[in-house]
């Protein structure tokens, strides 16, 4: 064993500690709390004058409006804060609850019920606008409060970004989508569909099949609407029905318009309008496609 070890040296080999822990990184901008293994961007710019400008400025960024999913994670805010040099002088920060869908209670900025009893107060009178909630930093009490604020009475506010572990891979082009729970991949480099269909397969998805009206606008919001993309559609033998690589006869899944029936192989685009619509082309052309997994339950 010591003459192993002297060998290691020699090679100038160093070996890890079995204790050791690779802190992950997103931004330089983003501080990486390990007890939440999340990383967290206080906005003291005090831009915040509208709940929805805070909301896209976290969605810009590839985060998420903060809000506290442990009652105790609340405080990472008062301490970030004690960290900084200059802070605003304010009390609150919005924070990602809101009853924009007047639903009778607060659902998060990523559409769940709460977390836990918020124990909101109201300090406003007119109930239309108790849409959004704020956040003491002291102490980490809620108020419902207007989704506006006045230049004068500005708000900052905190982005939270996660490792999205939704989707079964480590490529990150597959996209989660909460609304069908499906990981969706857009590949833009042109394959036959049998090409397609095999690379989907290999990445460990399918091409993807459209089976309802959120899924159709999921697809929608992808694709580049002057492209057409190759989907998992196509007809056994030529005059056949067509059918879905999952097995069902495509006429009796979510109805949507063919273009034509002359190719063998389905494809989708928007056609630069409002809606996807359905076509086919040759199995041989090169297309790019669009691949699909089931999401992590």
């Amino acid at each position: 064993m010591k003459s192993i070890l002297i060998l290691i040296s020699l090679l100038g080999i160093t070996l890890p500690s079995a204790h050791s822990r690779h802190v992950p990184f997103y931004r330089k901008d983003y501080t990486y709390i390990e007890h939440f293994d999340a990383f967290y961007k206080v906005h003291w710019d005090i831009s915040g004058t509208d709940w929805n400008l805070a909301f896209l400025t976290c969605e810009d960024e590839g985060a998420m409006l903060f809000y506290p999913k442990a009652q105790g994670e609340w405080a990472l805010v008062k301490n970030l804060t004690e960290m900084m040099t200059e802070v605003p002088n304010v009390t609150e920060i919005f924070v990602g609850f809101h009853n924009e869908f007047n639903l009778g209670e607060f659902v998060t900025v990523d559409g769940y019920s709460t977390p836990y009893p918020l124990n909101v107060h109201s300090p406003l009178s007119d109930p239309n606008l108790d849409n959004c909630v704020t956040m003491s930093i002291d102490t980490g009490k809620f108020h419902e409060d207007s989704c506006t604020r006045t230049t004068s009475t500005p708000l900052p506010f905190v982005c939270k970004k996660t490792e999205d572990e939704s989707c079964p891979t480590i490529d990150k082009g597959y996209k989660y989508i909460k609304s069908s729970h499906k990981c969706y991949k857009v590949n833009n480099k042109p394959q036959t569909w049998q090409g397609a269909m095999k690379t989907c397969f290999m990445e460990g998805g399918i091409l993807a099949v459209i089976e309802d009206s959120a899924q159709a606008r999921d697809v929608y919001n992808m694709v580049d609407g002057s492209t057409e993309y190759f989907v998992g559609v196509r007809r056994l033998f030529s005059r056949s029905d067509y059918y879905t690589v999952k097995g069902h006869k495509f006429s009796d899944m979510y109805s949507l318009s063919y273009n034509d029936q002359n190719g063998d192989c389905g494809t989708v685009s928007s056609r630069n309008s409002d809606r996807i619509y359905t076509s086919t082309a040759d199995c041989d052309q090169r297309l790019p496609f669009i691949c699909e997994m089931e999401a992590q339950k």
